[in-house]
Formats: C-alpha cells, sequence, structure tokens
C-alpha cells in the first residue's frame, strides 16, 4: 500500500521515483526516538526523521506498526471510510514529508518546516479526492474539504511556533485546495499541470500564488 501511494504523488507530479519510501521506513519507536534525538512529538504515529552532516542528508519515515496494520485491514485504496481517513492521512503526510525532502535535495534547494506541512496537506486533499473519485464516493468527495480543513485538531504536544506553523500551512491548503475537487475528480490535465507547477515553486512565490489566486 505504501507503494501505491507513493507512486500516486509521484504520478500527480511527475517528480520520478528515485527512491522507494519502503526502503527508508522505521517502525520500532525506539530507534525512531534515537534517531530523532527526542525531536518526536509524544504519541505521534508519524514523524520523518532527518540528519545532515558534511553535506550528507540522511532520512527515515517512521510509521507506528500499529498505524500501518489499521491502515492494512481498512483497505482505502479499495474502499475509503470515513472513520479511516486520519490513519490515511497519517501515512500520506508522511510519504508526502518523504518525497518532497528527497527532490528537493535532487534539485540542489531547501525546504522548510512549513513547505513541507503546506504541501502534505495538498497532498491529503489531492490523493483522497481521486481515491474517492474512482470508488465513486460522492459523499466523502463533498465533504472532503471541510473534515481535511475545517474540522482539523492540532496536536497538544505542538509548542507555539508548531501550532502557528500547523494553523498556517492548514490555511493556506485550504484556499490553494477549495476550488480543486470537481477538477481533481475529473482529472483534469489542467489542474494536473497546476499542482505540478506549483509544486516547484520556491515557497514565497507559492505564498503569493495562493493570495493571487481567486478559486
Amino acid at each position: 500500500m505504501l507503494a501505491e501511494l507513493q507512486q500516486r504523488l509521484n504520478d500527480i507530479y511527475q517528480t520520478g521515483a528515485a527512491y522507494d519510501v519502503r526502503d527508508f521506513l522505521i517502525t520500532d519507536l525506539a530507534t525512531a526516538r534515537r534517531l530523532g534525538e527526542r525531536s518526536m512529538l509524544p504519541g505521534t504515529e508519524e514523524t520523518l526523521l532527518l540528519s545532515e552532516q558534511d553535506g550528507e542528508l540522511a532520512i527515515s519515515l517512521y510509521l507506528s506498526p500499529e498505524l500501518l496494520s489499521r491502515l492494512e485491514a481498512q483497505d482505502p485504496m479499495a474502499r475509503l471510510q470515513a472513520g479511516g481517513l486520519s490513519d490515511l492521512w497519517k501515512v500520506v503526510e508522511g510519504i508526502s514529508h518523504f518525497n518532497c525532502v528527497v527532490w528537493k535535495a535532487s534539485q540542489d534547494r531547501a525546504v522548510s518546516l512549513l513547505e513541507l506541512e503546506l504541501q502534505a496537506e495538498i497532498d491529503k486533499f489531492v490523493s483522497t479526492a481521486q481515491l474517492a473519485s474512482e470508488q465513486g464516493d460522492t459523499v466523502l468527495t463533498r465533504n472532503l474539504h471541510r473534515w481535511l480543513f475545517d474540522d482539523v485538531r492540532f496536536c497538544s504536544g505542538l509548542d507555539a511556533r508548531g501550532r502557528d506553523r500547523y494553523r498556517s500551512a492548514n490555511e493556506y491548503a485550504a484556499r490553494f485546495c477549495r476550488g480543486l475537487v470537481s477538477a481533481v475528480t475529473a482529472q483534469d490535465n489542467g489542474v494536473l499541470a497546476e499542482l505540478r507547477r506549483f509544486y516547484r515553486l520556491p515557497m514565497t512565490d507559492k505564498i503569493s500564488h495562493i493570495h493571487s489566486r481567486a478559486w
């Protein structure tokens, strides 16, 4: 399932498939905590772990075994369930972070935490909308934007800066995605071109683009 979710994002953005996220997956919490140097939030089930030294980037993705087990049982690729969206979104967020960091590194470009969170919110929306469309789930499609962006709850373990970052990412992504539902579900080539162009913009241009668009 991880491979299929990653491939979906690769296909949307045409970023290629240089690295398989499964080769960088960690499911042992103790190992993740050692690598994360106590930077992991309490109770987290998904964290991208990064370390840069002497120009070399080390990357791992922690997903809890309980999360992966629940997602496997729900099988969202066959049938999305409203009650299982949270688990799906955690996994998509981790893959999105992984893909974005790897692609930016391949372009010798830096990426901020805000940009990672913004892209993950967009990726959760777009990939879920595509799945819902393929499965003919009009109810989920109709409610997706509200469930993802309006009914959001932020982790209680975040500090003030972290809450501001997640809140900003949510608000920017909500504005960007508001008018995408019909186009994404219809596999409109125009919106795919828009998504691919946006993905490649510098962060400052992404924010300017969101403010300028009248969705």
